[in-house]
This record gives structure tokens, sequence and C-alpha cells, in this order.
């Protein structure tokens, strides 16, 4: 088996990190497969906007990451795809094997990454005050776990319609609000217009100049029917021209340009399954500042349905990575 660098350079950027915040609650450990409810102890989703009955969120913390009521553990966000659940979650998710906190939202039919046949307002109506404003839900989402005493690096890992969520966040990350530090982003890569959407000012879809550095690990396929891996239109945006996705490789350039990385990249073959198939690695990390990564596995003949599950030399990609 070929070694593994992203083992070893994801692992890297998932530093202790502390803040000013002073928690006011203790943070509580759960045992593993049975996560805690943030939402029924908190008002993430009553008082989020565009939330309705189905929103929840769940929290998985490990008691490895509890000292004296409080915790510096990694903080890691799992986003389901369109139409998926976050049941799965505390039962695969592994952080308690890791010593990681996990935080599994619930999406409303997915995330308001984009068209949706749900939302009342346009796309461009940032005013909206009725359909899901994601970056609002997941900032809030940030702020109660620090008062409780979560105090470590936050991470997203997003598949599909997840992913798309994750770079958004990331794009719009700040230590204020979205104090992101790395994405783990699977069939999906950053749009090229529309340059904002939904609702809120958390609502950019291309990372801008002067943002904090975000570590990115991302997979494809380049045989993807549904998100092309050479960018363009997809049908997942119901027939509206305005959103259009960078390449894949773009959207690379574009975080390496963002996070003061070299815009070119080395390359190294890789496999991923169980039979061996070939995918090749992409390293951008080349002129980053430590503990920065920028890496991309293309799957070779891979379609939209490798991102849950898949192994890259024989590790599953997901934080297992770190």
């Amino acid at each position: 088996m070929r070694f593994h660098p992203t083992a070893i350079s994801l692992a890297s950027t998932i530093l202790l990190f502390s803040t000013n915040c002073t928690p006011i609650h203790a943070l509580q450990s759960n045992p593993e497969e049975s996560p805690q409810r943030l939402s029924d102890t908190t008002t993430v989703c009553t008082a989020s906007q565009g939330r309705t009955a189905t929103c929840e969120v769940e929290l998985d913390v490990p008691a490895s990451c509890i000292i004296d009521g409080s915790s510096n553990c990694p903080i890691v966000f799992f986003f389901h795809g369109a139409g998926g659940t976050n049941d799965w979650f505390g039962r695969q998710s592994g952080v308690h094997a890791n010593n990681v906190i996990g935080v599994y939202p619930q999406g409303e039919n997915g995330w308001n990454t984009g068209p949706k046949s749900s939302n009342t307002c346009t796309w461009d109506d940032y005013d909206c005050t009725s359909d899901p404003d994601e970056g609002a839900f997941i900032s809030s989402i940030i702020h109660e776990l620090r008062l409780l005493g979560a105090l470590g690096n936050v991470y997203l890992v997003g598949n599909s319609n997840g992913a798309a969520l994750a770079h958004r966040l990331a794009s719009n990350a700040n230590m204020d609000d979205l104090p992101i530090k790395g994405i783990v982003t699977k069939v999906t890569q950053l749009l090229a217009s529309p340059a904002r959407s939904g609702p809120g000012n958390l609502n950019y879809n291309q990372p801008s100049a002067g943002g904090p550095q975000v570590s990115v690990l991302n997979l494809m396929g380049d045989n993807d029917l549904l998100i092309p891996y050479e960018g363009g239109t997809s049908g997942v945006f119901g027939g509206n021209t305005n959103f259009v996705l960078m390449s894949a490789l773009d959207s690379m350039t574009t975080w390496a340009a963002h996070n003061g990385c070299s815009t070119g990249y080395t390359t190294a073959s890789s496999v991923y399954g169980t039979s061996g198939q070939a995918a090749t690695f992409y390293d951008y990390s080349g002129g980053c500042d430590e503990g920065i990564i920028v890496e991309h596995y293309v799957l070779h003949g891979a379609g939209h349905s490798i991102g849950g599950s898949t192994t890259l030399d024989g590790v599953r990609i997901d934080y297992d990575l770190a």
C-alpha cells in the first residue's frame, strides 16, 4: 500500500484551539451510538429561519473529550445529501474512536444552496425571511457549542448537497460567525456563479479576499452525470442557468489561491475501492502555510454514488484521514 499523504497532512490541520468564550453550561458526554439532541435543549431549531418540525441537531461527545466540563477536541459537522437524513451518523461517524465531537444537523429536504421547489423566495432575494438561512443556522449551532464549552477547531464533512453546503460555509468563514478550519467535500465543487444566493449575509458562493485560510480535501468521480467533473450546469438546479459549477480543478485552484498556496499541483497515482480502481491525487499544498492543505482526488470512471463510503488506498474518505 502506498503511504497516504493525507493521513498525516490533514491531521496537522486539526490543532487544539481555545477561545475567549467562557462556558456557561458544562458540556456533557454521551455513550457511543447514543448522541444527544442539542435541538431539544437550545433554540437552534425554533429560533432559526426557515426551520420546520423536521429540524434536529444531534451532538455526539465522547467521554474522552471532556475535561472539567469543557473540551478542546476538534468539532466535526457531518452534512447529509439532498433528501438524506442525519439518522445514521450517530452509528457510523466514528467520532468516539477518533476523539472528536460530532455534530449531525438535519436539513430541510437537503440544504438551501441553490434553487429549491420548497423555497418561497427567489434565489437572489437576500432579505428573504422565510426560506432556510443555512449560514445563520450553522453559526447558531457553533455559538451554542461555545457556550457549552466545546472550544475546539471546527471542521465540516459533506456529501453531495452536504458538500455544497460545506463549500458555501467555508467560503463565508470568519472568526465570529463561522470559524471553520477545514472541510472534506465529496462529489461536488464550488459554484462559478452566482456570487451569492439565498437569504442572509453568509451566502457567498466563492471564498472572498481577506477571509481566513481553510484546508480543503475534495473527492470527485470523473464520470459523474449529476455533478459534472468539468463543471457547467446541472439538473440539481432545476434548469436555472444562473447556477454554474466550476470544473473540479478550477475549484481547487480557487481554494489554493485563497489560501495563499501554489495554484500549480503535483500528482500521484492512487487506488480506490476494494477492486483497486484507478484514482489520481492532486496536491496543491505547495507554498501553503504550515497546517494548511489543499488536496483533490479524482476517481476515474466513478459516478455520483461514490461519496458515502469510498476508500482510497484502504483508508475511508472522511475525517478518518486525519
